[in-house]
């Protein structure tokens, strides 16, 4: 079907919100017939905030005849919507962004523009906004820390705190080489370094009554609303995890192992990250959970998990939430062997399943449920959880990935609601990603 023009830098969000989800769902289905994956996924589950809902946002920084302007890198000129940030030319708004984030943008333009602001305008890659109304973070990529640029940052530092937007902190991030990084993509190599200009060093994520805090470069779900229901989500395909072990890997500041974990036995978190790793540390011993949920800093690859993570004194089940590449080719093999009872496999993107289902296959795993989120409404992205067990003996299978005309032995996926997803055999312990 055609779909019309749009305002906005993501197409989907100029549909009414029932016709996305039919269009999601229809290309899904089509997705997973062309890839010959087995089961059929179920119905996507809703997004409660579908428009308005993203508190991680980011603008590039873009020179321009006028001056600068914080808008989308490639969309065409001249093109605005009635949410824009104030500027002109490819300075736009987006309908998927906090309301609250749009004069937030609006300010650090028209001051970007300003003689004082120039030293600093001359060195940004991006700015980012994070957070809920009233306790906003501003987040500026620069390429270059020196006192012109450090002492612009602290000027504007005092216009955000006397403004009356709601912004509580601020801070520089130094990446030298103005990569594509905005603190949610993948990092480049080398040092960064982050410099507080005011206001505290966290932010905070809600889960129900729980709160958890992480530092404002550490990643977090854009959707922030939908937390509760992933959460909630992957507790149901993970089942009971009274008397098991849960391994959460790319578990960021422990989203999912101090929410789902807090009945496991055991919980191990991995994640690259070492300030991630800080902020889940400080998360559980507020919450007292120390003793049994336990983190540590790791790159997540073959290595790890089959010579330097000891074995589970208990079954074990596996959560593993790897950014959108998916994993290494090494991780999928080496967690098969350490025996889980069940794995939750979420993909926050659609290109990589049938090659991480595929590695699932051949190490012996059948996959039970496929359960999509639409974690980015207005979007055509989809987070998609996965329950897998093991099945049948192993596949003689040396490539991990999907090839066309083959379909692995799989039994047909149980389907029915979150809340009822098939029993696994035997108890488990379990991984976790986040």
């Amino acid at each position: 079907m055609a779909l019309p023009p749009s305002q906005h830098p993501e197409m989907l969000a100029a549909l009414e919100y029932p016709l996305e989800l039919a269009i999601k769902q229809e290309a899904l289905a089509r997705t997973w017939s062309d890839q010959e994956l087995p089961g059929t996924p179920d119905e996507i589950v809703p997004a409660p905030r579908p428009r308005g809902y993203r508190t991680t946002t980011k603008r590039r920084a873009l020179t321009r005849p006028e001056g600068i302007v914080l808008g989308f890198p490639g969309l065409a000129r001249g093109r605005r919507g009635p949410e824009s940030s104030g500027g002109t030319g490819d300075s736009v708004g987006s309908a998927l962004d906090l309301p609250e984030h749009l004069p937030v943008y609006a300010l650090l333009e028209r001051w970007l523009r300003e003689p004082g602001g120039r030293p600093l305008a001359e060195t940004l890659s991006w700015a980012i906004v994070r957070g809920t109304a009233g306790a906003l973070t501003v987040v500026l990529n620069v390429r270059v820390f020196n006192a012109r640029v450090v002492r612009a940052a602290a000027r504007l530092a005092e216009e955000l705190q006397r403004a009356p937007l709601g912004v509580r902190a601020g801070f520089l991030f130094l990446d030298p080489t103005g990569s594509e990084y905005y603190l949610e993509a993948r990092r480049p190599e080398g040092r960064l370094t982050l410099k507080r200009l005011f206001g505290p060093g966290w932010l905070e994520a809600r889960v129900g009554e729980l709160r958890l805090r992480f530092p404002p470069t550490v990643f977090s779900q854009v959707n922030g609303f939908m937390l509760g229901e992933m959460t909630s989500c992957v507790g149901a395909l993970v089942g009971p995890l009274e008397g098991l072990g849960l391994l959460d890997l790319y578990c960021g500041y422990g989203l999912l192992a101090l929410t789902i974990g807090r009945s496991a036995e055991q919980v191990i978190g991995i994640e690259i990250e070492a300030a991630a790793i800080e902020a889940a540390r400080a998360n559980a011993a507020f919450l007292g959970c120390s003793e049994h949920v336990r983190f540590r800093v790791g790159r997540i690859d073959g290595e790890l998990l089959a010579n330097q993570l000891h074995p589970s004194p208990r079954p074990e089940v596996v959560v593993l939430d790897p950014p959108r590449q998916g994993t290494v080719s090494s991780v999928i093999p080496a967690l098969a062997e350490r025996g889980p009872v069940r794995v939750v496999h979420i993909c926050c993107g659609i290109d990589e399943i049938a090659r991480e289902v595929g590695a699932w296959a051949a190490a012996g795993f059948e996959l039970r449920r496929i359960l999509p989120l639409d974690l980015f409404a207005g979007t055509a992205g989809l987070e998609t959880l996965l329950l897998l067990e093991p099945g049948a003996p192993p596949q003689s299978v040396t490539r991990p990935d999907h090839r066309p005309g083959h379909r692995p032995d799989h039994r047909p996926v149980t389907r029915g609601r979150p809340g009822r997803s098939r029993p696994a055999r035997g108890s488990g312990r379990k991984r976790r990603g986040a």
